[in-house]
């Protein structure tokens, strides 16, 4: 067979007995495994960690107990598995790749394996090795069940199976959900900026927002809320709410040196070859979520230019990888947005993707007075 890695391509056979060829809509499945010998370890009690090759052998699976497999890879396991009447089986499609996002699956898949084994389950979680998306899926768990820390957790999933190596996205992946106290916070500015990237990948790609990232777009702070946010940007000649005070995202100044307006910097964004994600997101120094705030008066952030989330008002950054913001009652120009490119910040700091407010343009108030119904 002609496919990648084991990849095969499931046809239909009509009543005649004549094999059809693939249509469009094949679905793959993998049934030509490559991973090796069948291999897999017991991390905790009922608990195993291993290869494709062991998630599909039956004989494997009835003599270790095992009736619950959570599968992280590119494709589903073979019917013979996933169709198998004793097992239950998960799958999580997702490459080896730095820039996966696999964070957003670390609740569904510890809630997947910790009711596996409430019900005297035994579980094996796999990927095609068994080395770095399996790995994570494990040591995410370890860590929310004990409330450890990545290395801590890292080295103790090691101590059973010793080749675990969780590639570089995914590490800094499961050191920003330790940072989140082992949940998904949505208002963390890490975070934040991290989906943020996500979507700037797949923005280059696709040359439009995909639909799978449309929640970085948060909603128009602009128009009539229960609560609206005391803290706002208005354009300065309109005063209309243009950004809420939590849709900034703040950063250190990166130097001294300061120049008289922002500029594109032209090149691909950190992390754009593999790098990963988590040390890009240092390098632009975005600061740590709302509650570290307080204790970060010492070093003041940047307010040479605005760097905002993606808000709905901005509707150009639907199918356009870059261009102005303009204010949405008046139409002036409020600043400028770069999903595939760093921007560079008057103090030096660069950062991608780049939704930004011009402060001249804009000003700051305290007190919500007249918002918007409508654009």
């Amino acid at each position: 067979m002609s496919m990648n890695e084991g990849i095969a391509v499931v046809t239909k056979v009509v009543s005649t007995g004549v094999r059809r060829a693939p249509e469009p809509a094949t679905v793959l499945t993998r049934e030509d495994l490559d991973a090796g010998p069948v291999s897999l370890d017991e991390i905790e009690p009922g608990l195993w960690l291993g290869n494709a090759s062991a998630a599909a052998d039956v004989g494997t699976l009835e003599r270790h107990t095992i009736r619950s497999i959570l599968s992280v890879d590119s494709v589903p396991l073979p019917v013979h598995i996933t169709d198998h009447p004793n097992l239950r089986v998960r799958h999580i499609q997702a490459a080896d790749v730095p820039r996966e996002d696999l964070i957003r699956h670390f609740e569904d898949s510890n809630r997947f394996i910790a009711d596996s084994l409430a019900e005297g389950r035994h579980v094996l979680v796999h990927c095609y090795f068994g080395v770095s998306r399996s790995a994570t899926i494990m040591i995410a768990y370890i860590m929310q069940k004990y409330r450890l820390g990545y290395e801590a957790a890292f080295q103790r999933v090691k101590a059973k199976r010793r080749f675990v190596m969780p590639n570089p996205g995914f590490v800094n992946q499961l050191k920003l959900y330790g940072r989140m106290a082992y949940r998904i916070d949505r208002t963390n500015e890490r975070y934040k900026l991290f989906r943020l990237r996500l979507a700037g990948d797949n923005v280059r790609k696709a040359k439009r927002l995909p639909t799978e990232c449309m929640d970085v777009v948060k909603p128009d702070p602009g128009v009539t809320q229960e609560s609206p946010e005391p803290y706002v940007y208005r354009c300065r000649k309109c005063r209309r709410v243009v950004a809420s005070r939590s849709n900034l995202l703040l950063h250190k100044p990166k130097s001294a040196t300061v120049a008289q307006s922002p500029a594109k910097s032209g090149s691909r964004p950190h992390g754009a070859d593999g790098e990963n994600l988590g040390e890009k997101v240092r390098r632009c120094s975005i600061s740590s979520e709302h509650s570290n705030r307080s204790s970060e008066k010492d070093t003041p952030m940047c307010n040479k230019i605005f760097f905002i989330e993606p808000l709905a008002w901005m509707t150009d950054i639907y199918r356009n990888t870059q261009g102005r913001l303009y204010c949405p009652k008046c139409t002036v120009k409020l600043g400028s947005f770069n999903w595939v490119m760093a921007t560079k910040c008057p103090c030096g700091a660069e950062i991608f993707p780049a939704f930004y407010l011009v402060p001249s343009k804009t000003e700051y108030s305290t007190v919500v007075q007249n918002v918007q119904v409508t654009v």
